[in-house]
This record gives structure tokens, C-alpha cells and sequence, in this order.
């Protein structure tokens, strides 16, 4: 016997090489072809029998003398085979990786067959291990999609993307030169919307691009990237699982495991669109990849925090239920989420940079649980052109000679205890009090006081809390109170920085009163 591996690399970059919403989409769609319809293709095409259902793990049919190629996984970028012999693994590895280079220009594509072993005596996990460390070899050694698309002899440039180009594109109102990649992420879109559509059902009408959203009324957009959380962890889970269990149930557990992060993801995903209000008929959102614990979207700026919560509160619950994932982590998967809220005519490569930026520091706060349990979100809402640079973001945003950071950001959205002010809760309860209105529907907390504290954050926290000194007896009552942090101050102390959320509240609660 032997394992085949084929799988995609750097998916990210792939998917978000251009500002074009419309090409984004056909490169997520071209990636999840490549790890299901290409390779259950080259497979059928050995003479063995694929699943009938590839979305359930009970269909899959073993190997035998009449099967010649099980598939252990098949998911969007990554395939998990075993073959009878390594003479067809390198078969299938071959029409795959061709087919990508002809269909997926662009992408890194690459496959890798195991050495032989015996099914029966010979732990399948530490083959499954063997293989991955062979395929990050072979990686390493093979050039990079970019070397086919050398600039010499000088060619005209594509329009989108820079890359030498192929062709005239003519589909627009008036031919532009485009390469071989972005014709093939072009020509894949309009399937990739429409597998999304097919998850959503007719409930919900999905947009096809940012300009539709834009042409709803969405004066802001928001793109969001979330990922689930302690999943390199799970190897180490399947390695305890190998000692107390044969191959086969091994393959079982691992199957379902994995498909079943991809149904928890969707569910999550479709359960979540029920927060957002639409617009002319139109559910504001465009997704962009769904998949394994992955989900990255565009939506209505304003109401996409609402959406990101939601659709984390609802992934932890969904993995926490599903028997395959239980199996494995008892306790499910939590997830984070980076949001970053921009104008609609902001670089959408430079604001997708910037929401993975904020879902690595949503992760960073969540990983001080050693047993990953908790979920967490990022934010930012970008005024200016300032570009999609986190740190310094963040560095303009502290005084007291970097003592002090005038956001709370992130926040953890899992209900727990810890850590104080930065739970999702104390967020919602603080914007609360800041829209919060008397009978007479007038603000109870008055923006030009809210105003005059927000100022003096940028002085330091003593001016700060000076000014609150003056206003808080009056207005303690009305709700000033839950805008402080430790004992009539508007900061709190954190392990790294003195912190308050008053920013945070100020800032977000223009992105609240759509959901009042």
C-alpha cells in the first residue's frame, strides 16, 4: 500500500493576488476543484469507485481487488488517498497537477506518494506523518507558479494582475489584456457564486460583486476573515487516537472529522446570514471561501460585528454538537475573526491584508487559554488612507509614552469571566450606554460631553479621567458609569498596557444603530 498526498500552497495569496471581487471568487472556486473534482476525477479515471455522496463519510467504499484507490479525504485544496501501488499514485498525482496547470494556472499545485507499507501491521498516522514532511520537501525544491510567467521577451501586462498577458478579455466594455491566470479565476467565478448560492438555498439573494453591494447603499464595506482555533493540535489528538485503534477506524475518524468541519462551517455560515438585514431584496454579502474552518467574506460594513459574532457563537456550537467533531475535541472548536471595516473604493488586497492582520491579534488573545477555548474578534474601521499596517495602527493609538492604548481590542466573544473588560459583553454593554436615549428621545449621555473625553484620551490618562472627574456625578446615573474601567477611571490595567474601551464604544456604536 501506499498514502498519496496532493494538496494546494499558498491559498491566501492566490485567492487575494487582486483588488477584482469577481477574480477572488473564481480562485477560491479553482482551489476547492482542485482537492474534489480534479482528483475524484484522475481517481475514477484508474478504474476505481468513488463515493457517492463526497459530502458524507459513510459513502466512501474501501480499497480492494476491485477498488484500486480509496479516498481517505478529498477537500477543498487537499486530497488524502491510498493506493495499491505507488506506480498509481504517481499516475493520479500527474493528471491532477497537469490539469491544474492548465485549468488553475497560478496556483501551486504539488503531490507526493509514500513510501510502501503494510496496511495491516504498519500504523497508518505515522505514514500520514511521513508524507507531510515529504510533501514540505518537495516543495521547497520545485520552483514557484510565478517561474512560468517569465517577462521576456516583453509581452503587453495583464490589466488585473500584472502578469504577463495571454489574451484580450472582451467581456468588459472594452477588451483588456489579461493573463492566463485571471482569464481562469474569471471563467470559475460564476461557479463558485453559484455552489454558495446552492449551500444558501432561495432564502437569501447573494450579490456577485462589491459594486452591487455598494449600489444597495452600503457606504461601508467589510471584509472578514475567520479561522477556527487549536487545529494543528488535532494531529496530536489522531497520534493518541492510532495506539488504541486499528487503519481502518483510523481512516473513519479522520474522514468524518474532516468533513464534518466542513458542514459545521457552512451551517454556521448560513445560520448567520439571518442577522443581516437586506437591502432591495438582497442579502449584503459575498463570500468568498467556506470551507474546512475557514470563512472569509464581504459584506455591509455596518452590520458585519453582528454577523462575525454570530457566526463564531454559532461554529463553536455547531462543532460542539456534531458527533464526528466530539469524537475527536470534546469540547469543539472555538474560532477567531478578524473585521476590517472599510470604504467601498478602498484596495480590497490591502483591506483583506489588514483582516488577517487583526485575526492574528484576535488569536493571540485567545492562545492565553492553553486548552483553546475561547473565541475572539478584532476590529478596525479605517477613516483614512493610512494602509493596512496593524502595528502601526495600534502604535498611534498610545500615549503616556507608550504606557497606555486607547482601544480594548480584541475581545473575547466566548462567555467566560476572563479577561475583565475585554469580554464581547462588556463591548455591547458600553454601546449600550452610549446610544442609549431618555423619553424624550434625546442621547442620555450627551455627544458633546462623549466628545470632550474622547479628546482627552489623546492627552494622557490623567487629563483623561481629569475630565471625567468633572462630568461623572452628573451623568453616573445615566450610564457613564459602564463606560469606566477600575475605580472612576476610564482605563483598566492589562498585563502589557493601561487600556479603556471608550474608543472602542465611540467608534463602533456608528455600527450598531443598524441593528437597533
Amino acid at each position: 500500500m501506499n498514502l498519496v498526498l496532493i494538496e494546494t500552497s499558498g491559498n491566501q495569496a492566490y485567492i487575494f493576488a487582486t483588488n477584482k471581487l469577481r477574480e477572488n471568487v473564481g480562485a477560491s472556486e479553482l482551489t476547492a476543484r482542485v482537492g474534489t473534482l480534479f482528483v475524484l476525477e484522475a481517481v475514477r479515471d484508474t478504474g476505481a469507485t468513488l463515493p457517492s455522496d463526497n459530502r458524507d463519510p459513510t459513502t466512501y467504499p474501501g480499497i480492494s481487488n476491485q477498488n484500486p484507490v480509496e479516498v481517505i479525504l478529498a477537500v477543498s485544496g487537499k486530497a488524502l488517498l491510498l493506493v495499491r501501488d505507488a506506480g498509481l499514485g504517481r499516475q493520479i498525482v500527474n493528471k491532477v497537477t497537469l490539469r491544474a496547470l492548465r485549468e488553475a494556472p497560478g496556483l501551486e499545485v504539488r503531490g507526493v506518494v509514500s513510501r510502501d507499507f503494510d496496511f495491516e501491521t504498519t500504523p497508518l498516522h505515522r505514514v500520514i506523518g511521513e508524507v507531510h514532511r515529504e510533501f514540505e520537501m518537495v516543495r521547497s525544491k520545485l520552483p514557484g507558479p510565478a517561474a512560468r510567467f517569465q517577462r521576456m521577451p516583453i509581452i503587453a501586462e495583464c490589466a488585473s494582475s500584472g502578469l504577463p498577458a495571454s489574451d484580450y478579455d472582451v467581456s468588459g466594455p472594452e477588451p483588456a489584456p489579461r493573463s492566463t491566470v485571471i482569464l481562469a479565476k474569471r471563467d470559475a467565478a460564476q461557479a463558485g457564486l453559484d455552489r454558495i448560492r446552492g449551500l444558501v438555498g432561495e432564502e437569501h439573494h447573494l450579490p456577485r460583486s462589491t459594486t452591487e453591494i455598494e449600489n444597495l447603499g452600503c457606504d461601508w464595506l467589510a471584509i472578514v476573515h475567520a479561522d477556527g482555533n487549536g487545529l494543528g493540535q488535532v494531529f496530536l489528538k489522531f497520534d493518541q487516537l492510532a495506539q488504541t485503534m486499528n487503519n481502518r477506524d483510523y481512516i473513519t475518524k479522520l474522514r468524518a472529522f474532516s468533513l464534518a468541519l466542513d458542514q459545521c462551517t457552512e451551517n454556521s455560515f448560513c445560520q448567520s446570514l439571518a442577522v443581516l438585514k437586506d437591502r432591495k431584496g438582497i442579502t449584503p454579502i459575498v463570500p468568498l471561501v467556506l470551507g474546512g474552518d475557514d470563512l472569509t467574506v464581504v459584506c455591509d460594513g455596518r452590520q458585519a460585528l453582528q454577523f462575525t459574532k454570530r457566526f463564531i457563537d454559532c461554529f463553536e456550537e455547531e462543532t460542539r454538537q456534531h458527533p464526528a467533531v466530539k469524537s475527536i475535541l470534546k469540547n469543539g472548536v472555538t474560532s477567531c475573526a478578524g473585521v476590517a471595516i472599510i470604504k467601498p473604493h478602498f484596495p480590497f488586497f490591502a483591506g483583506y491584508q489588514l483582516a488577517e492582520q487583526l485575526l492574528q491579534s484576535a488569536k493571540r488573545i485567545a492562545k492565553r487559554d492553553p486548552n483553546n477555548l475561547v473565541s475572539a474578534m478584532d476590529y478596525h474601521v479605517l477613516y483614512d488612507a493610512s494602509g493596512p499596517d496593524l502595528e502601526r495602527i495600534r502604535r498611534e493609538l498610545t500615549v503616556d509614552h507608550g504606557q497606555t492604548l486607547l482601544v480594548g481590542r480584541p475581545y473575547v466573544t466566548t462567555q467566560t469571566q476572563e479577561p475583565n473588560h475585554r469580554r464581547w459583553s462588556d463591548l455591547e454593554n458600553r454601546i449600550d450606554a452610549v446610544l442609549a436615549r431618555d423619553d424624550e428621545g434625546r442621547r442620555r449621555l450627551p455627544n458633546s460631553m462623549l466628545h470632550e473625553l474622547r479628546e482627552g484620551l489623546f492627552l494622557g490618562h490623567q487629563a483623561a479621567d481629569a475630565r471625567l472627574r468633572l462630568v461623572l456625578h452628573r451623568y453616573r446615573q445615566e450610564g457613564l458609569d459602564r463606560l469606566l474601567g477600575d475605580e472612576d477611571s476610564l482605563f483598566w490595567q492589562d498585563p502589557d498596557y493601561r487600556r479603556t474601551a471608550l474608543l472602542d464604544a465611540l467608534d463602533t456604536a456608528e455600527f450598531w444603530e443598524a441593528q437597533r
